[in-house]
């Protein structure tokens, strides 16, 4: 079953971010759900130097006709330079969730 449905993963700084980032992408019906996950521990390298930080990971259910209204709003709201917005496609899935998706989603 083919499906236009997407699954996109953001790390914010907080979980007061995270869950202003869930009520607005929510509120706004560009979402259908999402799952926070506080104590992600995330290393990398930022202007030059190595870094570690405690994130909070946000895995968001959308469809991807909707993903640059997504991205927009996360750009606007977030608190980082560069937030990572990654989205993959969900190849196949419970026709009833995906339905529940789009519905969730107009």
């Amino acid at each position: 079953m083919k499906t236009d449905c997407i699954q996109v993963f953001v790390s914010c700084a907080s979980q007061a971010e995270a869950n202003m980032m869930v009520e607005t992408l929510l509120t706004d019906q560009i979402i259908a759900c999402a799952q926070i996950m506080p104590g992600v521990e995330s290393f990398y390298r930022w202007q030059g130097q190595m870094t570690q930080s405690s994130e909070v990971l946000l895995v968001l259910k959308t469809r991807q006709s909707h993903f640059e209204r997504l991205r927009s709003t996360i750009k606007q709201h977030h608190s980082y330079d560069v937030p990572e917005i990654i989205a993959v496609p969900l190849v196949n899935g419970d026709q009833d969730y995906l339905n529940w998706i789009h519905e969730e989603t107009k």
